[in-house]
């Protein structure tokens, strides 16, 4: 019986009903050890039995380093079912499993995604429950791939549920629901003591309630210590055992007299149990059989009650009984056993076996081996190859400790720190870089170790360091490894532009200038970027534009980089078009951990392109991927983009919210500014509007692309309050950009900055020019702006038939894009005329009565694509695409997937979207 866990032991029923009904669920049950969690999943395990196939795995520390080890254990039962699997995900599954090589350049993620496909499948058949007991001791890689499916759970039939011991080794769970367990209050440890603690005296059973602070294991070790005396309350209950600092301490105090007390073959065999870990009772028998222990050496320990044999395992009592099994033994000791073991595996001819003897001999090893350095290297080339790069950080990292040669310590913490990099452990990889640089004389190493510190410092939002590192370590590898050294300058110019460090940017110019002259056939799309990027720096837009243009088409061109080239060139249609390339090929691949990337570009480019409903969409898959990535400052950046729709559309208060998150990250800080700015500017607090605009073009960020956009709103608001000549200062660098850029949106405004400047008389000519480039352009806000700007010109000039034309056609493209504020705006002028809009105020589409989700799935349905394919797209399971359409068709009032077309415009090119201008 569990006493006090009502309330626990109902929301295990609750998430049981859902799970039955048809919806997935995940929560960790956390609490310290002996609380109770392990009877609470027991608990879970049989009430689930008779409605849904249970599986089980209980990580332990022993192979907290094995690639993939838990969850080959978890999903042992379904391996059948792997085959079944999409190819990429069967691969990545199997690649997990060590029945094949993971294919280079796999997302880590992948694997994940083959979970969750895996688990729904099997769900189709009968509810699934996952019971992960102490979740902290899982091996990073299965944790991940876990966690990430537990994060996706929607309409499958699937639980996955952790069982978390609170103090020891952090466990990621961040974002899925917590059930938290508490002490039990005294009449509940009370009767825990009268089940399991036999007769005791009131006052010491009192006393054994208040010594154990609710905590239900500490009541039945504390009372299983006391002897008969000290039960009948003749003697003290407690002596030697009050000197431990907790209940818990004096528990393991506790085991470890009872293990204190068995013959000397007994306790040898508990402390080669409790080095091995896994429970493996062939494998223990025999390791300690060198040591001189048997079988029949397992009998004292059973009838002490501190471990028992289930089946071919030796399970211990509890986890403390392991942990005060092997820190009771000493040093000599534990390594004995160690080496046992590792002797019993050395037989053994498969790659998990080999891991374990590794991290065996690494454990008996104290000192530096450097050909156990090299067989533990191998473990983690293993590790690497399964995909599973944070083991191999590890195990790299060991490998390292294990070398007494400097260079070849270095090459070690390299990989490390590569590895950790590969895993998203970006401040783990900087700080084994800097281990490196301070052995490492080598400058091929040097470099790498610099492109990994540059990582880290970008993520912390140092582009400007970032680029520094990279640009001083290359000169030492420029006459030697130029293919190496001229991908670093790219990203060296990367940083140093969104830095906006000119002479940074100086340096790598010069250096690829150098390479590139000795190796002519490198002269490509990198070498345009660095010195394309120099030039938009120094000012030259002109020659920027002339060497950028050839990246945007190339065909061999590098995805990303082309990506990037497009956005800071203010090029929206090549863009828009290498922005949806970018999201396929993240699709296609796999390539999970890219995809927040690919679909943040893609969200920012439909929000300038008035698509607010296919940004949201990318904007809420984004943000959940990225969550479920641990891309915390990339989510951070997106919701900065994403609160630019919230202020064109007038949702103040979710643009705050998503504005203030934004400036935890400084990319995040230039999209809160613009969006800010943007937001001031349609309640018409203009001087709000100059604050805002003007520390985004004068700060760090005023040569980015998100600046050159906001800067004719921030003419705009000076002209607003009557600074005109601040205003003609920023409309002339936009508009030297903009010619020199020759993109018609950019021109469009230019010309309307120039009109919002010129005296009464000679601002007609400039609204003409901006709507007649309007026409070609790609941006409707903007075009809706300018009719808006031009229709309040005309109501000044006394032409009312014109002003209410330019009005309406402003009111409806606002009306089309949900631009509350601005409709509001242009209503104000139409009313000034006495005219009216054309239309009533805008209804919400059919397409818009959808969530995200749910119009991502109807839009790659409609244009054919089976649950399968759609599932594989989105990273979801098909099961969950089937109920995102069984809730989408009634809304759009559809009973067919063939009646989906004509909701759902084919995308193409951007275009303002809504015909010519009026």
């Amino acid at each position: 019986m569990i006493y006090g866990r009502d309330r626990e032991q109902a929301r295990l029923g609750e998430l049981l009903g859902t799970v039955t009904r048809g919806r997935g669920a995940a929560l960790v049950v956390h609490g310290e050890a002996g609380i109770g969690k392990s009877a609470l999943l027991a608990h879970l395990a049989d009430r689930a039995g008779g409605v849904a196939r249970v599986l089980r795995v209980t990580g332990t520390e022993a192979e907290v380093d094995l690639p993939f080890a838990a969850l080959h254990a978890l999903l042992h039962p379904l391996r059948d079912r792997v085959g079944t699997l999409p190819g990429p995900q069967a691969g990545a599954l199997r690649a997990a499993f060590g029945l094949a090589a993971a294919p280079e350049g796999r997302d880590r993620f992948l694997t994940g995604l083959a979970v969750l496909t895996l688990l729904a499948d099997a769900a189709e058949d009968r509810p699934v429950v996952c019971l992960a007991d102490d979740a902290q001791w899982l091996d990073r890689a299965s944790a991940e791939a876990l966690l990430f499916a537990a994060r996706r759970l929607q309409a499958e039939r699937v639980a996955v549920v952790f069982g978390v011991r609170d103090g020891d080794r952090p466990f990621p769970a961040a974002g899925l629901p917590e059930l938290a367990l508490h002490g039990l209050d005294d009449p509940q440890s009370a009767a825990v003591l009268a089940e399991h603690g036999g007769e005791l005296a009131p006052a010491v059973r009192d006393r054994l309630v208040a010594e154990a602070a609710g905590n239900p294991l500490t009541l039945i070790e504390l009372a299983r210590m006391l002897g008969p005396e000290q039960r009948a309350g003749k003697l003290p209950p407690f002596g030697v055992y009050t000197a431990a600092s907790s209940p818990l301490g004096r528990v393991e105090n506790a085991f470890r007299e009872r293990i204190g007390a068995l013959p000397e073959r007994s306790r040898t065999l508990l402390t080669v149990a409790a080095a091995d870990g896994t429970g493996e009772l062939s494998l223990v028998v025999r390791a300690a059989a060198e040591l001189g222990a048997v079988v029949a050496d397992l009998e004292p320990v059973e009838h002490a009650g501190l471990a028992r044999i289930d089946g071919e395992l030796l399970v211990f009592h509890h986890p403390l009984v392991k942990a005060a099994a092997y820190r009771g033994a000493t040093l000599a000791r534990r390594q004995e056993a160690h080496r046992a073991l590792a002797g019993v595996l050395a037989s053994a001819r498969d790659d998990e076996a080999a891991d374990r003897r590794a991290q065996h001999l690494a454990a008996a090893t104290t000192g530096t081996d450097e050909p156990l350095g090299s067989l533990v290297e191998q473990a983690a080339d293993r590790a690497a190859r399964r995909g599973a790069p944070a083991v191999a950080a590890t195990a790299y990292e060991r490998a390292a400790q294990l070398t007494e040669e400097d260079e070849t310590r270095a090459r070690r913490l390299v990989r490390a720190a590569v590895s950790a990099a590969e895993a998203g452990q970006l401040a783990r990889a900087g700080a084994l870089a800097e281990r490196g640089e301070r052995l490492a004389t080598a400058p091929g190493l040097r470099a790498e170790l610099a492109g990994v510190r540059a990582a880290w410092e970008f993520e912390l939002g140092n582009a400007a360091a970032a680029g520094r590192l990279v640009v001083d370590a290359v000169g030492a590898i420029a006459g030697t490894a130029p293919e190496q050294a001229t991908a670093m300058l790219g990203d060296a110019a990367t940083y140093a532009y969104l830095a906006g460090d000119v002479g940074t940017l100086d340096r790598a110019q010069r250096l690829l200038t150098a390479v590139t002259t000795r190796h002519p056939e490198l002269a490509g799309d990198t070498f345009a970027g660095v010195h394309g990027c120099a030039l938009l720096l120094s000012g030259d837009h002109r020659g920027a534009f002339r060497l950028l243009r050839p990246t945007w088409t190339a065909p061999d061109a590098d995805l990303v980089y082309a990506v990037f080239t497009t956005i800071i060139s203010g090029a929206d249609r090549e863009g828009a078009a290498l922005a949806d390339e970018f999201v396929r090929h993240c699709r296609d691949h796999g390539r999970i951990g890219e995809l927040t990337h690919a679909l943040q570009i893609r969200t920012q480019l439909r929000i300038l392109h008035g698509r607010h409903a296919e940004a949201e969409a990318d904007g809420a898959e984004a943000l959940q991927v990225a969550e479920a990535t641990g891309h915390t400052r990339r989510a951070d950046h997106l919701r900065g983009i994403l609160a630019l729709a919230a202020a064109i559309e007038g949702d103040g208060p979710r643009c705050e919210a998503l504005a203030e998150q934004a400036s935890r990250v400084a990319a995040g800080q230039w999209w809160a500014a613009y969006a800010r700015g943007v937001r001031a500017l349609g309640r018409g607090d203009h001087p709000a509007a100059v604050r805002h605009l003007t520390g985004l073009l004068t700060g760090p960020g005023g040569h980015t692309a998100v600046a050159r956009s906001a800067a004719p709103s921030l003419v705009e608001a000076l002209v607003r309050v009557g600074e005109h000549e601040a205003a003609a200062g920023y409309a002339a660098g936009f508009r030297e950009w903009a010619e020199a850029g020759e993109q018609a949106w950019a021109l469009e405004l230019a010309h309307r900055c120039q009109a919002l400047l010129a005296p009464a008389a000679e601002a007609e000519p400039h609204y003409r020019r901006a709507l007649e480039h309007h026409e070609d352009g790609t941006r409707p806000f903007e075009q809706a702006r300018t009719l808006l700007s031009y229709g309040e010109w005309l109501r000044r000039a006394r032409r009312r038939a014109d002003a209410a034309h330019r009005l309406r056609a402003a009111a409806d493209l606002f009306d089309r894009l949900g631009a509350a504020p601005w409709i509001e705006r242009a209503g104000h002028e139409l009313a000034a005329i006495g005219a009216r809009p054309r239309t009533a105020a805008r209804q919400a589409t059919v397409m818009e009565t959808l969530t995200a989700q749910e119009a991502q799935v109807v839009r790659l349905a409609a244009a054919g694509a089976t649950n399968r394919a759609i599932a594989a797209q989105l990273f979801l399971s098909p099961r969950t695409v089937g109920y995102h359409l069984y809730n989408a068709f009634p809304k759009l009032g559809v009973t067919s997937r063939t009646e989906l077309a004509r909701f759902v415009e084919v995308p193409g090119p951007p275009t303002a979207g809504f015909g010519p201008v009026p």
